[in-house]
């Protein structure tokens, strides 16, 4: 992530193109104030020191400081609320307060019928030689209230993160951010999936070999990895000895079709716990209405949910040979 500034590309138009796998450092916010953090890649974190899981529904605030120049922070507030494309070079902090200099360009990302809908974010840092800037005394851990995005007191949450981004608090609104969990089944855009908070979630690109595109911080909660750890890989780390691998080619060949399916799975978090994954896969329409990533939504039931079709492989096989015994 460290260049010049010449070297951005094109630009970032759509949020099918923000969510594709990169080696540019990327963050996605939603579309209005607070402008909350929806989805980090692995760049991203590499350059700031945080997790997506530390980040999740804040606004991106934290990464500023003392030398943080307030005319460059309130152009980009400017250019948000216009809903247009900024540019600026700015003098961020990274989690552990080492100064450096940040050259980012902020696109808006809109559906088909030009209604805003996200920001993207693709950052570019710099080292600042020593001397230049002095680095800050940040204490991760109590950098924020909790390790997670999460707020006891989501209303008191969003007027504070407002007023950090520059917005005042009416301006969010009551609810910014909060979305609903979606319906299962329904034809679901990449807007309503990125949003979900609700779910645990994993989506990933729509053809072999199913890379990782993004995870929620309830799927991390719920398996154990950390986005940083599974993007690019596909959800195979989750599967084990009893996954039942002919079920989960079903499911597969469902959602290739275009169509959603739900199933109940043997997986594995990390360390290899066990655990019994109600998993329902869907695809995922981006503005042109195409196929864009596929996703799932995992839910951890007990063993005595399990439904008869669920038996592991192993199970089926042994069963089989005792009937012809």
């Amino acid at each position: 992530c460290f260049s010049d500034l010449a070297s951005l590309k094109m630009g970032v138009r759509t949020l099918s193109e923000a969510l594709q796998l990169s080696d540019e450092c990327r963050v996605i916010t939603t579309g209005s104030a607070p402008f909350n953090i929806v989805h980090t890649n692995k760049a991203w974190s590499k350059l700031t020191g945080f997790k997506f899981t530390e980040v999740a529904n804040r606004s991106n605030s934290f990464l500023q400081g003392p030398h943080t120049e307030a005319k460059l922070v309130e152009r980009m507030r400017a250019a948000s609320e216009k809903g247009e494309t900024t540019r600026v070079r700015v003098v961020n902090y990274d989690r552990y307060g080492t100064p450096f200099y940040n050259s980012i360009e902020i696109f808006p990302l809109r559906d088909m019928a030009g209604k805003l809908t996200h920001y993207c974010g693709v950052l570019h840092g710099e080292d600042i030689p020593d001397g230049v800037v002095p680095p800050i005394d940040r204490k991760p851990e109590e950098l924020f209230g909790s390790t997670s995005g999460s707020s006891t007191d989501p209303d008191e949450e969003e007027e504070t993160a407002a007023a950090a981004s520059g917005w005042p608090a009416a301006a969010a609104g009551r609810g910014a951010g909060r979305v609903k969990r979606l319906r299962r089944g329904g034809h679901v855009t990449l807007q309503e999936a990125l949003d979900n908070t609700e779910d645990a979630v994993v989506m990933t690109q729509p053809h072999p070999p199913y890379a990782i595109t993004h995870v929620n911080a309830p799927w991390c909660e719920m398996c154990g990895y950390t986005l940083e750890e599974v993007e690019g890989l596909s959800s195979s780390i989750l599967q084990g000895a009893e996954t039942d691998e002919a079920l989960l080619s079903e499911l597969m060949a469902s959602v290739r079709r275009g169509e959603s399916s739900s199933a109940t799975l043997v997986n594995y978090k990390k360390g290899g716990a066990r655990f019994l994954n109600q998993v329902h896969i869907q695809p995922v329409f981006n503005q042109n209405d195409e196929v864009d990533q596929f996703m799932a939504m995992l839910h951890e039931v007990d063993e005595k949910e399990r439904p008869p079709h669920a038996a592991p492989a192993a199970a089926k096989k042994a069963g089989r040979r005792g009937e012809r015994a």
